[in-house]
C-alpha cells in the first residue's frame, strides 16, 4: 500500500503540461505515419489547445510537436537496415 501511495504522489507531482506534450507528440506521429497531410495535423494539433492558449500561442506550439514528432520520424528512419549477408561478412 506504502508503494501505491508513493506512485500516486509521484505522479501527482509531475508536471502535466509534460504529459501533454507527450500525448500531442504521439498524437502527432500517428497521424503523420498515417498519412495524413501536414497541415492537417497542423489543424488537429492547433484545435486540441485553442481554448487554452491565444492564437498565436497555439500556432507556435502546434508547429513545436510537429517539428518534435518529424524530428522523431526522421531518426528512426535514418538508421540503415542490416541484410544477413552484411552481418555474415561484418569485420569484428
Amino acid at each position: 500500500m506504502l508503494k501505491a501511495a508513493r506512485k500516486r504522489r509521484h505522479y501527482q507531482t509531475a508536471n502535466p503540461r509534460i504529459a501533454v506534450w507527450r500525448a500531442d507528440t504521439a498524437l502527432a506521429n500517428v497521424w503523420l505515419a498515417e498519412g495524413a497531410p501536414i497541415a492537417d495535423v497542423l489543424t488537429m494539433l492547433e484545435t486540441r489547445h485553442r481554448f487554452e492558449l491565444s492564437a498565436a500561442d497555439c500556432r507556435a506550439y502546434a508547429i513545436e510537436i510537429l517539428w518534435a514528432a518529424q524530428q522523431q520520424i526522421e531518426a528512426l528512419e535514418d538508421h540503415p537496415k542490416h541484410t544477413p549477408k552484411e552481418t555474415k561478412y561484418a569485420v569484428a
